[in-house]
């Protein structure tokens, strides 16, 4: 959600475009003149409204208390696409461009990364060319698509008052005009050379009848999952109540299917259209250029937070990858000569004892103990709400899923499961009822504490720009939670040996290492799927090339969405390990989370500076 509705919500600045350029002498002070640093909280402040504009769908989801920012309710709409004009460009330019009118040096630390963050935003839109909005998947692609998010995004709607489940009917109701604009775009993409990939196209159509059947059998989670909340409305009558229901079940029966239909009936049309079915690289833009790398150098620059040639990040982690194979050998030989650690080993990989509590809402609640010693502490106590993806979801969906909560409200947070990821299946490939423990506790820790709900939590408690809570470095949220997953092995230390603590840890950051590389092995370097297969072979006991397909078109599909979990996470790594090296037995790890804490969801390499000063590090 957060990523997207960065992305999304620019595009209402066009709106007051003309507002901004009516007075030619505002025009020109935004450009030229050197600005009052006292008023750089006022003109954020602006900023912060000018982002949300009138989108509902974000105001709901980001603010509780919309009277309190002095926000009113607006006309539902959802994003549609559309190719980057120069007006876009000079409009976003004048809005929030003349944040670098002010002293960076007359700013105090709050104001200072408000303006990285804010000058951030605008040289990564300027970046992009027009062209490059062709070789975007965020309206229909089978992992980060739209039509495989909005579900569980309305399903999630919150319902604060009347009009709020009135707006969510709307929504509804835009679902087959905004599903024929995305499906359009998709032509006019492929007119351009930029077409969908055929493997992308069926799954995007499996999905779509998947959610059909669902639909028509009445047993889609929209039904139970909506008109349940209605249900539990205080504010609504009997009657309402049932006028709601009924209405829920109308519009999902018809204009929700209508939208699913469509994509499913015409999106097939553009199989075979597609020019290129592998990586970025192998994009060449209209002008001659390779667009492809240019944009996914773009697009890593934005995902990772670090200013990065991917020339330099190719080197960086094929070191890391070296030093993390070297350190395992180091620690595989420690622990198979060394009987106590050998049988511990084989304790631990044969009998998977990962898990501290029997059900996933009980493990949180311990991991809320656990981070004691480590993470500062949170403001506040929220209730965990633990939920399942719906069965018509499964295949489609991530394995969990935190869904972040409103800026101002502090009592419940959500977290959704996949039972397709975290049940053990048995011989014949069906899930049984056995837990993958291990890997539901890294999951769990991961989604929850102290990964993404506990660093939201504790983030939107600081007291900040507002809209610093709602601008957010992917690279900075999900390394982040990576690090915070793969920190929990280290909540086992009271049952397994440092050693085998330390071998979990490196085991996946090796990983980490070998999975960034191969995005960049495929969007930069143009690696073909033998070329992977390849890669990989060295690692891992793959087997044929059609083996590692399926990982190679989700490789494809979504660029640069590993590198904000596991680049990102590399680099938190190197801090880790950089000041505990330089502190050595007076380090603190409650002091330096809190220093990366306390930045907030900003591009990881202002946090590293931050990090490098409070310690000293020139």
């Amino acid at each position: 959600m957060t990523k997207k509705f960065r992305k999304l919500s620019l595009l209402i600045i066009t709106v007051v475009f003309s507002l901004v350029l009516g007075s030619c002498s505002l025009f020109d002070n935004i450009f030229n003149q050197e600005l009052d640093p006292t008023t750089f909280d006022q003109t954020t402040n602006e900023m912060f409204y000018m982002l949300l504009g009138e989108d509902e769908l974000s105001i709901n989801y980001l603010i509780a208390n919309r009277e309190s920012y002095g926000l009113e309710y607006y006309e539902p709409t959802l994003p549609t696409p559309s190719v980057k004009s120069l007006v876009n460009t000079v409009a976003i330019n004048t809005v929030f461009g003349r944040i670098k009118n002010y002293d960076y040096n007359k700013l105090n630390d709050d104001q200072k990364m408000t303006y990285n963050v804010l000058v951030d935003l605008v040289d990564s839109i300027n970046a992009e060319t027009s062209e490059m909005s062709y070789l975007s998947n965020n309206y229909l692609g089978s992992y980060l698509g739209y039509q495989a998010q909005l579900p569980l995004i309305l399903a999630e709607y919150n319902f604060y008052t009347k009009t709020d489940v009135e707006n969510y009917i709307k929504f509804i109701e835009l679902i087959p005009a905004t599903f024929k604009a995305y499906y359009e775009f998709e032509v006019e993409k492929a007119e351009k050379g930029y077409g969908m990939a055929d493997f992308v196209i069926d799954n995007v159509v499996e999905q779509c009848e998947t959610f059909i059947t669902g639909i028509d059998n009445n047993s889609s989670f929209m039904y139970k999952v909506v008109n349940d909340k209605i249900n539990n409305l205080a504010f609504l009558n009997a009657e309402e109540k049932l006028f709601f229901v009924n209405r829920n079940n109308e519009v999902i029966k018809t204009c929700m299917r209508e939208g699913y239909e469509y994509i499913k009936n015409n999106l097939p049309s553009l199989k075979g259209k597609a020019k290129n079915n592998q990586g970025l690289a192998h994009y060449i833009g209209s002008d001659g250029s390779n667009i492809g790398k240019d944009y996914y150098q773009i697009l890593f620059t934005d995902a990772t937070g670090y200013d990065m040639s991917c020339d330099d990040a190719v080197k960086y982690v094929d070191s890391k990858i070296d030093a993390y194979l070297a350190k395992l050998s180091k620690l595989g030989n420690k622990i198979s000569t060394n009987s106590t650690l050998y049988n511990e080993y084989v304790n631990l990989t044969t009998n998977e004892k990962f898990m501290t509590s029997s059900t996933p809402s009980g493990q949180l609640e311990l991991y809320k103990q656990y981070i004691e010693s480590d993470f500062p502490a949170l403001s506040t106590n929220p209730e965990i709400i633990v939920k399942y993806i719906d069965e018509s979801m499964q295949d489609n969906f991530s394995p969990a899923a935190y869904m972040i909560s409103p800026i101002d409200t502090y009592t419940t947070e959500t977290i959704y499961l996949n039972p397709a990821s975290i049940y053990l299946t048995d011989e014949f490939g069906n899930l049984t009822s056995d837990l993958d423990t291990e890997y539901l506790f890294t999951t769990l820790a991961h989604e929850g504490l102290p990964g993404h709900l506990y660093q939201n939590v504790y983030f939107k408690s600081q007291d900040v720009n507002p809209i610093r809570k709602v601008l957010k470095s992917s690279g900075y949220t999900e390394g982040w939670a990576t690090y915070a997953e793969n920190y929990a092995y280290r909540f086992l230390s009271n049952v397994y040996s440092e050693e085998i603590i330390d071998y979990l840890i490196t085991e996946q950051q090796l990983i980490a290492a070998i999975y960034s590389r191969i995005d960049l092995g495929i969007h930069y370097n143009g690696w073909t799927l033998e070329e992977m297969h390849s890669f990989m072979s060295q690692y891992f006991g793959v087997g044929s090339v059609e083996d590692v397909r399926a990982a190679y078109e989700q490789l494809v599909e979504i660029p640069t969405n590993y590198q904000q979990y596991f680049f990102s996470y590399l680099k938190l790594c190197d801090m880790y390990d950089s000041i505990k090296t330089i502190k050595g037995d007076s380090f603190n790890a409650k002091e330096f989370h809190k220093y990366i804490l306390d930045c907030g969801p900003v591009p990881l390499r202002f946090v590293e500076d931050v990090v490098k000063d409070a310690y000293g590090i020139k």
